[in-house]
């Protein structure tokens, strides 16, 4: 189906519509017919709309069979209206200027904090409030990670947190160093007392007599009235003294505080003498005796560790074990497969404390830790590890016959462990 589309240019701003009818291409006369009235129609209306006769173009068969291109499309602005750029106003071709926009601002208009009176004011803008993007806000977050290995080479600028689970500490990148975030809380010195030293009074005292101790395997002897305590608690002791010249030669343990009634005497620093209760820490036969005062931090989980312990010759070693000249926490193991072919740190006295413990350790084969080999003190492969070991004896051995040992191990902390009081 194809539709045949007149058109004719005329003179003036209407536009007629007229309804007509389809003719099919191939009957011409009826073509010539229709074309011939339509010819005579539009003729009339020019005469009717102009000023004299018609004058309208005839149609020949060559505009019918080539018709112009704005006859087969949408015509073009340009061909409807002529340049845009005549039609625009001036304005439209450029940025306007504000007075075109808005009008001059009068002076009522301005801000209070305008002075009108001096140009500078008003020649200044208002701050422009800079918004960082969020790749730049990424860039700047630092990087968290997890590791088990104490930082020591520079972070060379990089913008990183290290977080050591283990060893419970936090390390922060600095510009060519780390800085360490330690979990400590407070620090202070308990005197250590233990068999044959005493507390010694410079004239017999007689009065009241409170002190707050932790024994630390022998109870509550050798305090006045000898108290029955548990050990690796804290208590607090009121006896009535008379004629009494020095107690606690027989007390293994912390003495926090003193108070007499003649006065009241913290033991958190290294001294010898206690001039607020007239007395002194002396040997069994009244000289003084040697510093036995021991820093303690207090940590976030509300205990007391003391300073490093580890003995720098160990109690005794198995056949199979060998200490580092170099290092005294390191050790190195050579198939020790035997109950008794282990490592000891201490001797007897020693059994029932309290430890946190670090080791890092190349063994690829359970090894206990304690006498007991019980698994809750038990390193199951190499790795960095940290134990809480209460009244057990430190005792480094296979955990089953059929899993010698062999590589190394390193103590890299050993610390006494005491509960917070209240």
């Amino acid at each position: 189906n194809r539709t045949l589309t007149l058109s004719i240019a005329y003179i003036g701003d209407d536009i007629v519509e007229k309804s007509a009818a389809l003719i099919p291409l191939g009957q011409n006369d009826a073509l010539l017919s229709a074309i011939t009235s339509l010819t005579e129609a539009q003729n009339g209306l020019a005469e009717a709309y102009g000023d004299g006769p018609g004058n309208v173009s005839e149609v020949s068969w060559s505009v019918i069979i080539d018709p112009p291109p704005t006859a087969t499309q949408w015509p073009t602005w340009a061909q409807v209206q002529g340049d845009i750029v005549e039609v625009l106003p001036e304005t439209a071709t450029r940025f306007p200027t504000f007075p075109e926009i808005g009008g001059k601002v009068s002076v009522e208009q301005l801000p209070d904090n305008i002075d009108t009176d001096n140009k500078r004011t008003q020649a200044l803008s208002p701050p422009v409030r800079q918004n960082p993007s969020l790749t730049h806000i990424l860039s700047d977050y630092p990087t968290l990670k997890k590791t088990v290995d104490i930082p020591t080479q520079s972070p060379n600028n990089k913008r990183e947190m290290l977080f050591d689970d283990v060893r419970q500490v936090a390390y922060v990148a600095l510009t060519d160093e780390w800085l360490p975030i330690s979990n400590i809380v407070e620090k202070r010195e308990f005197l250590l007392t233990t068999n044959g030293k005493r507390i010694w009074f410079n004239s017999a005292y007689t009065g009241s007599l409170t002190l707050r101790v932790y024994p630390m395997g022998n109870g509550g002897n050798g305090l006045p009235d000898n108290p029955a305590l548990d050990d690796y608690q804290w208590h607090t002791v009121t006896a009535t003294l008379t004629g009494v010249t020095s107690f606690g030669s027989s007390f293994i343990g912390l003495i926090d505080y003193i108070e007499t009634d003649d006065g009241f005497e913290t033991l958190s620093t290294a001294r010898s003498v206690f001039p607020s209760i007239d007395a002194y820490y002396g040997e069994s036969d009244g000289s003084k005796a040697p510093n036995q005062f021991m820093q303690f931090t207090l940590r976030q989980d509300g205990d007391w560790y003391s300073e490093d312990v580890m003995p720098a010759t160990p109690y005794s070693m198995g056949a199979s074990w060998s200490q580092d000249t170099q290092d005294s926490r390191l050790f190195t193991i050579n198939e020790a497969s035997g109950s008794t072919d282990a490592l000891r740190l201490f001797s007897d006295s020693w059994d029932k404390f309290d430890f946190e413990m670090v080791v890092v350790s190349t063994v690829s084969k359970p090894m206990a830790l304690t006498n007991s080999n019980t698994s809750e003190y038990t390193i199951p492969f190499e790795g960095t590890y940290r134990f809480i070991i209460e009244n057990e004896r430190l005792y480094f051995k296979r955990q089953a016959d059929f899993a010698p040992l062999t590589g190394t191990v390193r103590i890299e902390a050993l610390n006494l462990r005491v509960k917070s009081y209240e």
